[in-house]
């Protein structure tokens, strides 16, 4: 376990510290914002959801803080110390997300994915990823499967040795998770968890959810589901036109004129 987590956990005893710091996040594709001045921060063992209508800047906000896209202006930190660099950077610095269409080899056995995952953090290309996962079929190195499979069974994943590329989309997405729990991230962000899943696909990704709050990782978690979000968060963030429209309780958040005016065009809606 990570040493940042390890100190704090879930001890409701102890105060949560602010473990990733958002401050003056902005972004501009030419004439359009797609996030100004945004600053957020999220405590350790904290669920933060992160909502707002399409184009909010959800998701852009994600990609700067994992590194997949770069900012025009603001800063990073994790556990107090800056985030710079590449994607690859920053995973190995405490960060694992999922992306909106999960990311998960179809030629893969969902064990070999969630294998990829506890190897990532040492490794630093995809191809060397790859390589020391079939070595490691190949010389029978059991630690690593062993501890993919009692993940894959944490997480309720069954029949591991079935292709990524055979299981239904909430299968995927929960495949996508549990891989990205396996690189141990001090916080874990989760890029539309429950899209196009069915109902048993949606009460697994939640039940794994909350088994990765059980472990002791912060998460984002950003989702259109804005009811299904509050109900698994323990704060939320709403986003509009690439600012911060709201930051507090769930159902705060819900009942608040924020909300009306974001959602539904006016506060007397």
């Amino acid at each position: 376990m990570s040493a940042i987590r390890q100190e704090v956990g879930n001890n409701p005893l102890v105060p949560r510290k602010t473990i990733l710091n958002v401050s003056g996040a902005s972004k501009h594709y030419g004439g359009v914002r797609a996030l100004t001045d945004v600053d957020v921060a999220v405590h350790a063992g904290e669920v933060l959801g992160l909502v707002g209508p399409n184009g909010a800047g959800k998701t852009t906000l994600v990609d700067i803080i994992t590194g997949t896209q770069q900012g025009d202006g603001g800063r990073v930190e994790l556990a107090g110390k800056p985030l710079r660099g590449s994607a690859a950077n920053r995973a190995r610095l405490g960060l694992a997300r999922t992306f909106q269409h999960p990311l998960v080899p179809s030629e893969l056995s969902i064990l070999e994915a969630i294998v990829s995952g506890i190897t990532a953090h040492r490794l630093r290309s995809r191809f060397r990823i790859i390589m020391n996962m079939f070595a490691g079929m190949v010389s029978g190195a059991g630690a690593e499967y062993g501890a993919a499979a009692a993940l894959a069974h944490e997480f309720g994943l069954r029949d591991i040795d079935r292709l990524c590329g055979d299981v239904t989309l909430g299968e995927l997405r929960l495949i996508e998770v549990t891989r990205a729990v396996a690189q141990d991230p001090v916080v874990l962000l989760l890029d539309e968890p429950f899209a196009g899943a069915d109902i048993m696909g949606i009460e697994a990704i939640t039940t794994g959810i909350r088994r990765v709050k059980d472990r002791g990782h912060s998460i984002i978690l950003v989702d259109h589901n804005v009811d299904l979000v509050a109900s698994l968060a323990d704060r939320i963030v709403m986003l509009d036109q690439g600012t911060v429209a709201f930051d507090g309780d769930p159902q705060e958040c819900l009942a608040s004129e924020e909300m009306k005016a974001v959602y539904f065009g006016g506060a007397d809606v």
